[in-house]
């Protein structure tokens, strides 16, 4: 599968964050509880745009941060119990996914060990986004951008 280059403009997000190696699935419990508390956002944008932002890179136990999220105008009475993030212009590779969510491992696996080596593109150190619109809705298709320097 080939990616799409694309840029982001910088954007601002507010959410609740997960510290693991999702082994149990915890990010999916991430996004249910997020959910029951987004209508607490008071400044969300009008895109409507909710993300699955990945900071940083595994650490010694493969553990990372995953912060379940929406786009917001400002930073203005972010809920007690959200953080904010700042997501920095960038370039990144495109993918878009339309499987199962139990598959988006492999998915993953695909991207890091196959599809970016042969795409000749080295990984920025910026976080990695899961844009989620109203085609997740939908369908259950979601973008994957991950940073590319």
């Amino acid at each position: 599968m080939e990616g799409k280059i694309t840029s982001i403009k910088e954007f601002k997000a507010v959410g609740i964050t997960y510290f693991g190696d999702n082994k149990n699935g915890e990010i999916p419990s991430l996004w249910e509880v997020f959910n029951k508390h987004y209508k607490d956002i008071k400044q969300k944008s009008k895109s409507m745009r909710y993300y699955g932002i990945c900071d940083g890179e595994l650490d010694s136990e493969c553990r990372f941060h995953y912060t379940a999220c929406a786009e917001v105008d400002s930073f203005e009475d972010v809920p007690e119990n959200m953080e904010t993030k700042v997501v920095q212009s960038g370039k990144y590779v495109m993918y878009t996914y339309t499987g199962a969510i139990k598959d988006l491992g492999e998915f993953y696996d695909n991207i890091f060990t196959k599809w970016i080596p042969a795409s000749g593109y080295k990984i920025d150190c910026r976080p990695q986004l899961e844009l989620y619109d109203e085609r997740f809705m939908r369908n259950g298709e979601f973008d994957i951008y991950i940073p590319i320097k």
